[in-house]
């Protein structure tokens, strides 16, 4: 097997949970700890460090910085007190997040949001490149000295065709959600490939996102998968990728053919195999479980160690 990153994805519960979840899964062998940052939910930079703080291998991502809630440069001067904190083990993604709750939230409707995106993302890898940043731009000028560069890449979250073009261009990596592994194969390859080859560069990987549910009982999994996909199958923006991926959403609830497309399931042994195969077809995987059901430890110590097993398997390859 070629070795591959695998990662272990979150929604931080608490403050203590999320820090106790990323020393489990430093002990596990994981890769990165991803924590995923609702735009209103805890502030993962801020969760990042005493987690960096609390431990010595892992690295710790955000999966994602809503980008919108902070400037470009305050996210920048972030990353690099992180890196400072913990050299080369904090990993930085960014992305619109929901749209709906910054506009209902934060009373801040986002227009143009994947054009504010490659501006925010160019503005954020160049002060971080360089430690400093000169931009005038549509949506942000910038003059601006940090307190000096860091060696942070950042990934971009992307649905749709055009966002991932948007990562060819201006980001490190891609990052997926909830999207099917053939239809990232299928379309966000190719435009990803489109953004870079327009930009004269070569196409940077996707982290692609896979939930999990460890257990053979055809109904649990089902009923997981279905409650954990609930809020995406009322979003407009999934409710089309799921639609051009060839599982629509019906009546507006998920059906098991999404929940397939979606969801690696079976025993320990199943579940380990499983993966290993997409790590090995995929550049990187971040692995999650159903949330809210799939918040159970037993559930989260299974799936930490199929990542550890396969950490280790693909170590002595």
């Amino acid at each position: 097997m070629a070795p591959v990153e695998i990662g272990f994805g979150f929604f931080p519960a608490g403050v203590q949970p999320a820090l106790d979840l990323v020393e489990r899964a430093e002990r596990a062998g994981a890769g990165t700890a991803w924590m995923v940052m609702p735009p209103l939910g805890h502030d993962t930079p801020t969760l990042a460090a005493a987690a960096l703080a609390r431990t010595g291998r892992i690295a710790v991502g955000t999966s994602i910085v809503p980008a919108f809630t902070r400037h470009p440069l305050t996210l920048a001067a972030q990353a690099i007190t992180l890196d400072e904190l913990a050299p080369g083990r904090f990993r930085l993604g960014v992305g619109t997040g929901n749209l709906a709750v910054m506009a209902g939230g934060f009373g801040t409707p986002i227009g143009k949001p994947a054009s504010r995106m490659r501006e925010y993302v160019d503005v954020v890898r160049t002060a971080l490149a360089a430690g400093e940043a000169h931009v005038d731009g549509e949506f942000h000028t910038v003059d601006a000295t940090l307190p000096h560069a860091a060696r942070v890449e950042v990934g971009l979250a992307a649905l749709g065709p055009r966002m991932f073009e948007i990562a060819g261009e201006v980001a490190d990596a891609a990052m997926s959600w909830n999207v099917p592994v053939a239809h990232l194969d299928a379309v966000a390859r190719p435009a990803l490939a489109r953004g870079a080859a327009a930009a004269g560069r070569p196409a940077p990987p996707i982290i692609t996102h896979v939930q999990v549910v460890v257990g053979a009982d055809r109904a649990e999994v089902l009923a997981a998968g279905r409650e954990s996909l609930l809020a995406f199958a009322g979003n407009a923006q999934y409710r089309a990728m799921f639609a051009a991926a060839g599982v629509p959403v019906e009546d507006g609830e998920p059906t098991d053919d999404l929940v397939d497309a979606l969801v690696v399931s079976g025993d320990e042994t199943a579940v380990t195999d499983r993966l290993g195969e997409l790590a090995e077809a995929q550049d990187e995987l971040m692995v999650s479980l159903p949330w809210p059901s799939g918040a159970r430890r037993d559930q989260e110590d299974a799936v930490l160690r199929a990542i550890g097993n396969l950490a280790r398997a693909f170590a002595t390859a």
